[in-house]
């Protein structure tokens, strides 16, 4: 069932053993053979006999399946987060029309899950081993990731998309005849975002992951001096994002969440959130300063993050909007003390991605005075 040759049991006799007596159990009915099926960053071809996982070492994991097509097209990936407890059985069954899985209906499940958890010797043949050469770096990637945080971010109706859902537009809110003559036209002038040439279009309710909102970096209707003074040190909207939280550390377990779902999930949302807030992470030398501790574990995690992103986010160039607040981020680490974070980091991405960072601290031509010779 696992798509590579190699044994996913990479671990001793006896750790095997405990795993299986005190690993907990995903039992799934009815997905179809050859069928995409995932769990964290193991991936699996499902055949006939396929009937769940087992040995899933306790914690928050992410499960997802692709359905494929007669011609080998697959379908997009669809999943949940759920957060295992010891020798906890959970079962879910295939969707056969929406070709997603869902909770599974019977009259008791708690019945059903003592017969499954009495005959689970008799079933072990059909559940696939959880594959222990992904647990360390996934176990890495949302070691701070708890049960709480968990259930309050991940959509309400429980399935993180690709996309989450959006809503139709209404008919009354769509234009009909020739555009008001008060209504001014834009100009490239008017066009401060281009967010501004979409349609506005919200998520339909409990599709979209629930994380905290990320302040803008710039606050709307600011005057040019205030305007200057954010765009040089977003500490403020630094503050304003942590005001969700009991202690500025806890916004460590939504950045590795939300990093998580867009790495196993895909979903787009968790990766918009991921880089906002990386965004007002990065260029403000006073939150560093201020939120010590929170920076050097962002750090860690973004050293464990980056090496996972999509081949089309790693260009080292100005062209990758990562790329520069990563550098902003270690221009700020220096300056503020924390050189071990900051030597960490980059020693972590010039291994791991090939980015270097020659004249780090130099000054920024950008922000150097430009001098105009007058005729």
């Amino acid at each position: 069932m696992n798509t590579n040759n190699t044994s996913p049991l990479d671990i001793d006799s006896e750790t095997a053993k405990k795993l299986f007596e005190h690993g907990a159990v995903l039992v799934i009915t009815g997905v179809p053979r050859k069928t995409e099926f995932g769990i964290d960053l193991c991936s699996y071809t499902t055949d006939e006999n396929f009937r769940g996982v087992k040995m899933i070492p306790p914690g928050p994991h992410h499960i997802w399946c692709a359905a494929t097509g007669p011609y080998g097209d697959t379908a997009p990936r669809v999943g949940f987060a759920h957060y295992f407890g010891e020798q906890e059985i959970l079962v879910k069954e295939w969707d056969a029309n929406n070709e997603e899985l869902r909770d599974r209906y019977v009259e008791d499940a708690e019945l059903e899950i003592q017969r499954i958890k009495a005959n689970l010797k008799s079933l072990d043949k059909y559940l696939a081993p959880y594959d222990f050469r992904y647990w360390n770096d996934w176990s890495k990637l949302t070691d701070t990731v708890t049960k709480g945080t968990l259930e309050r971010c991940q959509p309400s109706l429980g399935v993180i998309r690709t996309n989450a859902e959006l809503q139709s537009c209404p008919d009354s809110e769509r234009p009909r005849g020739p555009l008001s003559q008060t209504r001014p036209p834009l100009t490239a002038k008017s066009i401060i975002d281009e967010s501004c040439l979409l349609p506005n279009l919200k998520p339909v309710e409990g599709t979209a992951p629930r994380f905290c909102s990320v302040p803008n970096r710039v606050p709307k209707e600011c005057t040019p001096a205030e305007v200057s003074k954010h765009s040089l040190d977003c500490i403020d909207a630094c503050d304003r994002l942590l005001k969700n939280f009991a202690q500025a550390q806890d916004l460590v377990e939504e950045i590795q969440l939300a990093f998580a779902f867009f790495l196993v999930g895909y979903s787009i949302e968790s990766l918009e959130y991921w880089r906002k807030v990386l965004t007002i992470l990065s260029h403000s030398q006073d939150s560093v300063t201020k939120y010590k501790l929170l920076y050097m574990k962002y750090a860690e995690v973004l050293a464990l993050q980056l090496p996972h992103l999509p081949e089309e986010l790693m260009e080292p160039s100005e062209h990758n909007s990562i790329y520069k607040d990563i550098r902003s981020l270690l221009v700020n680490l220096n300056v503020c003390g924390l050189h071990k974070s900051a030597e960490h980091l980059t020693k972590k991405l010039r291994v791991g991605m090939n980015w270097s960072f020659e004249g780090l601290l130099d000054e920024d031509p950008e922000d150097m005075p430009v001098v105009v010779e007058c005729n």
